[in-house]
């Protein structure tokens, strides 16, 4: 996922369906919220990862009025920081390959 621009449809509290650049639906199991510094940033776990490429992590970007967009976060090294700090949130709650 390079960049997903559209809104997210939000399904059920932890199910969130974006449209890749491709045009493509793809949906997501919402497993976190990390924020680092001030921006919040939303870890998804791919639903129908053929491949098994671990989660994907987007900036949630407040756009008022209850609505969020999310941009894919392309940076190597900001998603390494941000899955840290979410390991370091949330490592009793989920199991982690090493």
């Amino acid at each position: 996922m390079s960049e997903e621009k559209n809104l997210p449809q939000e399904l059920d509290d932890d199910l969130v369906v974006l449209e890749d650049e491709d045009g493509n639906v793809v949906r997501f199991q919402f497993l976190e919220l990390v924020t680092l510094g001030v921006t919040p940033y939303a870890v998804l776990m791919p639903l129908e990862d053929e491949e098994d490429e671990g989660v994907v992590i987007v900036e949630v970007v407040d756009l008022g009025q209850e609505t969020e967009h999310y941009d894919a976060v392309t940076d190597e090294a900001l998603c390494e920081r941000i899955f840290e700090q979410f390991r370091k949130e949330f490592g009793d709650k989920y199991d982690f390959a090493d």
